[in-house]
């Protein structure tokens, strides 16, 4: 499987999680989901890797992988999870628009890639494509500031995870993305498992609805264990990882073309400008 087909099905998995994700945190803390869905995909992560036989991870890799955890997988999702609960999960993930930019910059400094400028212009077509998103739903209502500040503090963090990630796949490329996700998620439990301690929040699920239940485990199969199984995946192969990040960021994209589907409107003329920049955007980048 090519690393563009896997970031697009990874994209299209995010996408649908999200729908239930805001609806989620709205009824349970953002510290408590975290840690459900975090211990979720540590127990699926372990079964596959100890089905593949890769549960230890080759040398040199492991202290990249647990910090990418920490900061990408488990702190930057408070923040944008906070986010999700208050803004909304569509105006929170059009912010994503930045992460590229950003991890084209910390992977510049941390492990010394230089984005090509081809390519840079493609990413620019494709954050382009997601500021005529954000446009779009600016016009439906108000919009938190402080709100917004969080995730885009989040952003930040959840980029420096994913050069630590692309760090130590460069030291192992043979590393499969079931170990890696198994390192990454494993801070993720610890620190949350903590903080939920602390907070008094409850750590059993008998208190949950069944409807609850089954939403919980069913958006963190899919959008916390497959969805990070196939980013990790495209991450591992060679290449950029902005360019990955700048294709997994069209995840607002999808959810729009389902919210217009749903709700049986035509689209506006940002929407429109979005997908022409998003198809400009994508053919540059996939063109050799």
């Amino acid at each position: 499987m090519s690393a563009y087909i896997a970031v697009f099905i990874s994209s299209f998995l995010w996408a649908v999680a999200t729908q239930f994700y805001a609806k989620i945190v709205s009824k349970l803390t953002v510290f408590r989901f975290n840690l459900y869905k975090s211990i979720f995909a540590l127990v699926c992560f372990f079964i596959f890797a100890l089905a593949i036989g890769k549960l230890k991870a080759p040398p040199g890799t492991i202290w990249w992988l647990l910090f990418s955890g920490f900061f990408g997988f488990a702190l930057a999702d408070l923040f944008i999870f906070y986010s999700f609960s208050k803004n909304g999960p569509a105006r929170t993930l059009m912010l994503s628009a930045f992460e590229p930019s950003l991890i084209a910059i910390y992977s510049y400094f941390i492990i010394d890639q230089k984005l090509p400028w081809n390519k840079a212009i493609g990413l620019f077509f494709l954050v382009l494509c997601l500021i005529f998103m954000a446009l779009e739903r600016h016009r439906r209502g108000n919009l938190s500031i402080r709100v917004a500040l969080l995730a885009l503090i989040g952003i930040n963090i959840e980029a420096v995870g994913v050069v630590f990630t692309k760090k130590a796949f460069m030291i192992a490329p043979e590393m499969s993305s079931m170990t890696a996700n198994l390192y990454r998620v494993m801070p993720a439990v610890v620190f949350l498992g903590i903080i939920n301690y602390f907070k008094g929040v409850k750590f059993g699920i008998m208190d949950l609805s069944g409807k609850m239940k089954i939403s919980i485990f069913f958006s963190a199969f899919i959008g916390t264990f497959l969805a990070l199984y196939f980013y990790l995946y495209a991450l591992s192969k060679p290449g950029h990882p902005s360019i990955i990040a700048g294709l997994a960021s069209l995840t607002p994209f999808y959810a729009s073309v389902y919210e217009h589907w749903r709700d049986k409107k035509l689209p506006n003329k940002y929407f429109v400008f979005a997908l022409c920049s998003m198809v400009l955007g994508i053919f540059i980048l996939l063109y050799n």
